[in-house]
């Protein structure tokens, strides 16, 4: 609680402080705030040479998941001034009912708010639906969509560049659905349930989820289905519970990317493209072994 009444009290106080600010610099750029890494991509695809926008991704680009993020005053500040605040939604920031708190004309977009959704682990909603292309096309479109309404100026820019990155999604999801067609196994074991959005649009059957509730169910239909490896993100890569079952049984662990973090420079637009090349390459390296 004490926390939480210090945050409130930066956050006033930096409203404050940023009033005059905000004057200065609201007229002069359009202000656009991202929650995390995967909004970011789409977003800057976007708004790509709209000079008069202003787009900075709240928290940095190697946080990783944001189920439990919690929003420090830094966050806080970069909002300050903003018109739109873009988030994933599907609850992945649990913390983005607070984010218009005393923020002044703060609109709120949850990018995947229409997008059907799968259920996930805790039968809670699977919110790592980006890792399906052809909802990130969806994405694409709804923040089109919004940014064209709140910006008409640059509408033709925002029209444009949304078709040829929708142009770009579509090739590389043909091409994922080609290279995943000749795949010689297409059962895998993951851990996490963020991979579910991939494998159900290219085909790929997931037999367990490691670790599971019941490890021992879960390593019985691993051995036999003769899956000798677990796909897991980053983040999870060491975790102790997967070592030590992978470690048990002699299995190999493979890290997938889930574009929930990355680098930002000259090549970012084309993240999401790479990190679906990446992922390929290495189903390909597993499963045809």
């Amino acid at each position: 609680m004490k926390k939480l009444v210090a945050l409130f009290l930066a956050i006033c106080a930096m409203l404050s402080l940023s009033s005059c600010k905000e004057e200065n610099t609201s007229q002069d750029k359009l202000r656009i705030i991202t929650s995390f890494y995967p909004v970011y991509i789409t977003t800057l695809n976007i708004v790509d040479g709209v000079e008069s926008v202003e787009l900075i991704n709240m928290t940095e680009p190697d946080v990783g998941c944001l189920h439990d993020y919690i929003m420090t005053a830094e966050d806080i500040e970069k909002a300050v001034g903003a018109k739109l605040f873009i988030a994933s939604g599907l609850n992945m920031e649990k913390f983005v009912g607070k984010v218009s708190l005393g923020i002044p004309r703060l609109e709120l977009l949850e990018s995947g708010e229409d997008i059907p959704h799968k259920i996930g682990e805790e039968e809670e909603e699977n919110p790592h639906y980006w890792m399906n292309i052809e909802n990130t096309i969806a994405q694409t479109e709804k923040i089109k969509r919004t940014l064209c309404r709140i910006d008409p100026v640059n509408a033709d820019v925002y029209e444009k560049n949304a078709a040829e990155y929708t142009q770009k999604l579509n090739e590389v999801k043909l091409e994922a659905q080609e290279r995943c067609a000749s795949l010689g196994k297409r059962k895998i074991a993951v851990m996490h349930d963020s991979f579910d959005y991939f494998a159900d649009e290219f085909g790929l059957e997931i037999i367990a989820l490691v670790p599971d509730d019941d490890n021992i169910i879960a390593a019985d239909k691993i051995e036999r289905a003769g899956i000798d490896t677990i796909f897991t993100q980053q983040s999870f890569a060491e975790n102790a519970s997967l070592r030590t079952i992978v470690k048990k049984k002699g299995w190999n662990i493979a890290v997938l990317d889930t574009l929930t973090s990355g680098e930002i420079n000259e090549d970012t637009k084309d993240a999401y493209l790479d990190a679906v090349h990446k992922n390929l390459d290495l189903l390909e390296s597993v499963l045809n072994k």
